[in-house]
Formats: structure tokens, C-alpha cells, sequence
């Protein structure tokens, strides 16, 4: 959970600062945004290398070179004197902190089975929640007291905290593997994960409820603010709430006692259902601020129970390139997730109608992707 979370703070810690940033560094207007993107871009590139590659060198070595790289990256942020320093230096933390997102899942794959690796990768995923809600309020205190390079040190002593606990707690766990091959295994590896239907299904599905939980975040300031009002401050704890309805979601699912496929169907429901009363209320001229935030903290409810499952069951759908699995798997989330956040800035109608339009969409998508996936009999 702890190398989940990595990639999370790295992006979400310098969230509050980023104005100030973009000042003291001298980075033009309106490229601000460059130093959330440059940690996006890694994770997603970087994911691509990482769980090939550990089908060859094995889990640990290169989650260790993975950390290792996170942790000089973050120094070099922390102590960049110019913009280009500091993008590259959070790329470079980017390609660090791909193989603590993509390899635990391959880790959990490797060592767990049926409704064991389900369990885990539920906690897995709900690690992926917590960080955005904690990091932003953790990044505004820290830089508030002690500036912008402070947030970015503390990336630093986190991932040198997580690297010590790796060497000293986590063995390897992918045994059995071959050195030969090359490139042509890797494309091998690619070709075999890309044939399974019911992997591409669930992947594509858990990254259209990625995509509008990114588009809600990402107009999130356009919705509060522009529309209704609210200070920088309000619009912070307004999307702080989406994660918590995300780990509400996450942590209330399993006490229902269905299987993954109905808590999927359930989470696909809850999608849909939050979107049409959106557009509902804003077509009756009922909507508020308030409920406006109700119906995406709904969405995101939905979300927390669908995607523990779907990430799991499209894991469980490959045998034998558990590493590759979860790397295109991590990069169609990213892909999604960007996709997402750009669709609902594309779109010049108001927040009001472009956020529940772009959740609606993405919940139809997820809605139509999951009927490419063949159910599993054994985990009904």
C-alpha cells in the first residue's frame, strides 16, 4: 500500500504550491500544469518498462532501482534552480514511482489466489484513494510553514523510508523465470496480455470510472468556484470528499456479501444513476452546489466498489505475465485518467453541464466495456 501511494504523493503533494512554484522558478503562464503532467507522463511510460521487465529480472530488483530513482529524483526537486531542472527531475520521479504502482500488483498476483488476492488488491486500490485527499491538505501545511522545496523533501524521505522497508521485508516473489528471449519475449509478453478479451474488458472499464473520477477533479475549480462561488479553500475539501466517497465505496462493498461481478454491476449502476440525476436537477434548475457534489460523491461511491474487483478480476484473467498484465493495465488507467480530465475541459458548456455530460459518458463506456468480459463461474 505504501509503494501504491508513492506515485500519489509525489503528483498531489505539490498541489497548493504550484503558483508559487510557477513564480519563484520563472516557468511561463500557464505551464504550471507541466509539473502535475511530467509526473503523470513518467508513471505511464515507465509502467511500460517496469513490469516487463521484472518478468525478467525479477520483482525486487527492479522495484529497488524503480525507488532508487524516485528518491534522487525527488532530492533533484527538491533542490532544482530552474524550471527545466525541476520538470525533468519530476519526470524522472515519475519513471521512479511506475514501478511502485505497477509492481505490487504483480507482487500480490504472484503470491495470492481466488478471494485472497481479491481482498488485497481491494486494499490496494483503496491506498489509491487516501493519498489525494491526505496529500494536498499534508502539501499546503508543510509549503505554508516551510515552502514549496519543503513538500518535495518530504517525497523524498518517504520513498527512502519505503526503499529501507523493501530491503529489509520484501522478497522476491516471481521465481521460475527465464533470461532469454529479449525484446522478442517482452512483444511476446505484450501480444499474449492484448488476446485476452475478458483482461482488455475489465481494464477498459475500470479506466472509463478512472477517466470521470479525474474529469470531476479536474473541473472541480471551474464547478465550486466559477460557478457557485466557493474559495480555493472549499473547492480543496469538495474534492477531498470525492476520495473519501471513493474509500466509503471501497470499504463498504465487501460487507454486502456479493461477489465481484455484482459489485462491479452495482458500481456501474450507482454511475449511472448519479449522472442522470445530475442532469436532472440541472435541466429542473434544483441543482446546488451541494447537491451537485452529492450526486459526483455518489458517482464516486460507485467507483470504490467496482474497481477493487474489476482490477483484480483483469489480473486474474492472465496467466503467466503478471508483470506485463498490470503495466498495460496501469497505463490504460493513466491514458484514461488524461482523457477524462482533457474531455471535460474540451467542453465549452458550463461546468454545471460539461461534469455530469462527461460522467455519463464514461459511465455508458464502462457499462459497455464490461460486456466484453466472460464471467468467472468460481467468483460469482
Amino acid at each position: 500500500m505504501a509503494l501504491t501511494a508513492l506515485g500519489q504523493m509525489a503528483t498531489n503533494l505539490v498541489v497548493p504550491s504550484l503558483g508559487a512554484i510557477a513564480a519563484d522558478l520563472s516557468l511561463p503562464a500557464g505551464s504550471a500544469g507541466l509539473i502535475l503532467s511530467a509526473v503523470l507522463i513518467g508513471i505511464g511510460l515507465g509502467q511500460l518498462v517496469v513490469g516487463p521487465l521484472s518478468e525478467r529480472e525479477g520483482r525486487r530488483p527492479v522495484l529497488l532501482a524503480g525507488l532508487a530513482i524516485y528518491v534522487a529524483a525527488s532530492i533533484a526537486a527538491t533542490v532544482a534552480p530552474n524550471g527545466t531542472m525541476l520538470l525533468l527531475a519530476r519526470l524522472m520521479q515519475g519513471l521512479g514511482a511506475s514501478a511502485g504502482l505497477a509492481l505490487p500488483r504483480a507482487i500480490a498476483r504472484d503470491r495470492y489466489a481466488g478471494d485472497t488476492f481479491l481482498r488485497v488488491m481491494s486494499l490496494l486500490t483503496l491506498a489509491m484513494a487516501v493519498i489525494p485527499a491526505l496529500a494536498p491538505v499534508l502539501g499546503g501545511v508543510i509549503s505554508g510553514l516551510h515552502g514549496w522545496r519543503a513538500s518535495l523533501a518530504l517525497s523524498a524521505l518517504c520513498g527512502l523510508l519505503v526503499t529501507i522497508v523493501v530491503v529489509l521485508v520484501l522478497p522476491e516473489s516471481h521465481h521460475g523465470r527465464s533470461r532469454e528471449g529479449g525484446i522478442g519475449a517482452v512483444l511476446t509478453n505484450y501480444r499474449h496480455v492484448l488476446r485476452v478479451r475478458a483482461f482488455l474488458g475489465y481494464s477498459l472499464t475500470s479506466g472509463a470510472a478512472i477517466a470521470g473520477g479525474y474529469a470531476a477533479f479536474a473541473a472541480a475549480e471551474r464547478l465550486y468556484g466559477g460557478t457557485f462561488g466557493w474559495t480555493p479553500t472549499e473547492v480543496g475539501l469538495a474534492t477531498a470528499s470525492y476520495a473519501m466517497a471513493f474509500l466509503m465505496g471501497g470499504l463498504l462493498a465487501p460487507r454486502l456479501r456479493v461477489g465481484p461481478q455484482a459489485r462491479i454491476r452495482t458500481g456501474i449502476c450507482l454511475l449511472v444513476l448519479s449522472a442522470l440525476l445530475f442532469l436532472g436537477l440541472q435541466a429542473t434548475g434544483l441543482v446546488s452546489a451541494w447537491l451537485a457534489m452529492a450526486m459526483i460523491i455518489l458517482s464516486q461511491i460507485g467507483v470504490g466498489f467496482m474497481l477493487p474487483p474489476a482490477i483484480a478480476l483483469g489480473l486474474m484473467a492472465v496467466e503467466g505475465a503478471a508483470g506485463t498484465s498490470s503495466a498495460v493495465m496501469g497505463a490504460l488507467h493513466m491514458l484514461a485518467g488524461a482523457a477524462g480530465a482533457a474531455m471535460v475541459g474540451a467542453i465549452e458548456a458550463p461546468a454545471i453541464w460539461a461534469v455530469p455530460t462527461v460522467l455519463l459518458a464514461c459511465a455508458g463506456l464502462a457499462a459497455g466495456c464490461v460486456l466484453l468480459t466472460r464471467p468467472n463461474s468460481s467468483l460469482r
